[in-house]
């Protein structure tokens, strides 16, 4: 048997019934989380732009499937982009310790769209997106953390499997069409991490959200991929990781047992800043919040993290608001001169605030390799009178189910994102949905009100020339 026919064949698998209560609470709670960025992210350039382009090819605007925040509507594919570009924009999504990446922003655009497009349940999407999760996840166990390290970005080049894997299910494709559909999907996974801190990563989730759905329409209609199109001595895994660096033992044992999406779980975020850099944030508040004057008399800061979060693109300075996302040094500066971190920060020239520039100039960091670390950070800030302070925390706020979200934080998040393009009493009411999208018959009735009941400010903004 192929490899793709073996991930199809355990994927079709899954069944609602024999999901726990807890992996149903939180596909619910990422689910929620994803529209809740991509409703805030609507209003980015990179979203708009994607819309404008789209749109071109929708004129009158009667496509089936809804774009986040905007009143516009596309084709299934096309919103699928869009809404990927926009969950993805503001880098506020989920992350999955086990692909090294954002699993939910490519996954749920794809079934979302889908499922407007075919009359699906909440029930149907809750499926669809816990079997797409677990195939994204345990196709990135088989590759990881070689692949991430190589230079590929995970949330599209592992993404895409998560999405034709989801739409497969939603589409009831048999074992042999699934794994056709997965083949596919191997010549269409792109993603490099070099564009890191520009338009092109929020991109990358949205082409292979649209990609995967794309890939799985393609098989249902009969078409076809070769059988071994991952093991092949030029196939996926060869060619993505080089030779001896894969192990399709670790993709296809376990599956479900327990699902990924419990153990080790996702992770929500609290700063709409790249995952690597939270631990580093919460200890730099931390140590402002019991030191409220500390800023002031600081000689240097030394922040201590696994090497693996202490890539390029992390520890440069930022250049624009864009790449600010993606900076240790601004994050942490940024959390010791304010006490928090939130959206605004990362607007405009937030960037270049002369109180946070200088705190940053002072930054140096330490790597370490302990892996049961590897999302740890300890902040280490040296006075002007020779005396230190120093905060640790072995794991952040938010990853996953050893350190959840509390459901206040969650729904102040969601609430903070959609009301940038939603009225109050709508935002409440599709997270009202949301929270329960089990007994949801038809998700339209739930994607009705992820719309404006006025012209977005995404839609004018479409509009323009850029």
């Amino acid at each position: 048997m192929s490899l793709a026919a073996a991930i199809a064949g355990r994927a079709g698998a899954l069944h609602f019934a024999d999901f726990p209560a807890e992996a149903i609470d939180w596909a619910k709670i990422a689910i929620t989380d994803a529209i809740g960025c991509a409703l805030a992210g609507a209003v980015e350039d990179a979203s708009t732009i994607a819309l404008k382009v789209c749109r071109a090819a929708h004129p009158a605007g009667n496509g089936p499937c809804t774009v986040l925040g905007t009143r516009a509507r596309l084709s299934s594919c096309d919103a699928a982009l869009v809404n990927g570009v926009s969950g993805h924009a503001l880098d506020f999504d989920d992350t999955s310790k086990s692909m090294a990446g954002h699993p939910t922003v490519v996954i749920l655009p794809a079934i979302l769209a889908l499922g407007e497009e075919t009359g699906a349940s909440g029930r149907d999407l809750l499926v669809a997106y816990v079997t797409g999760l677990e195939t994204a996840t345990r196709i990135a166990r088989g590759v990881n953390f070689r692949h991430y390290e190589k230079g590929w970005h995970p949330t599209s080049t592992l993404g895409i499997f998560g999405a034709v894997s989801g739409c497969s299910r939603l589409l009831q494709l048999d074992v042999a069409r699934a794994a056709h559909a997965l083949g596919i999907a191997v010549s269409l996974s792109s993603g490099v991490k070099s564009n890191f801190g520009s338009q092109t990563k929020p991109l990358h989730a949205g082409a292979a959200s649209r990609a995967g759905l794309l890939a799985a329409r393609l098989a249902e209609q009969g078409y076809t991929a070769s059988p071994d199109a991952f093991e092949h001595p030029q196939g996926f895994l060869a060619v993505f990781n080089g030779e001896g660096n894969f192990d399709t033992g670790r993709i296809l044992s376990g599956w479900g047992q327990p699902l990924d999406l419990m153990m080790p779980g996702i992770s929500i975020k609290k700063y709409p800043c790249v995952y690597s850099i939270h631990s580093a944030i919460d200890c730099a508040i931390a140590l402002r919040n019991k030191h409220r004057h500390v800023v002031e008399r600081i000689r240097r800061v030394t922040v201590t993290m696994h090497e693996r979060r202490l890539l390029p693109h992390v520890q440069r300075a930022p250049d624009s608001a864009l790449n600010a996302k993606f900076s240790l040094a601004y994050g942490v500066a940024r959390g010791l001169v304010d006490g928090h971190v939130s959206l605004a920060h990362f607007e405009g020239t937030a960037y270049l605030d002369p109180r946070v520039r200088s705190v940053m100039e002072r930054i140096v960091t330490r790597a370490h390799s302990d892996d049961a670390l590897d999302y740890g950070a300890t902040l280490r800030v040296e006075l002007d009178d020779g005396s230190s302070l120093s905060e640790t925390l072995d794991v952040p706020l938010g990853r996953g189910p050893e350190s959840p979200l509390p459901e206040s934080m969650l729904s102040a998040k969601f609430q903070d994102c959609a009301r940038r393009v939603l009225a109050p009493e709508r935002a409440e009411r599709i997270y009202s949905l949301l929270r329960n999208l089990e007994a949801v018959p038809d998700i339209r009735s739930l994607t009705k009100w992820a719309i404006p009941e006025e012209e977005s400010v995404a839609e004018r903004r479409a509009t323009r020339s850029h």
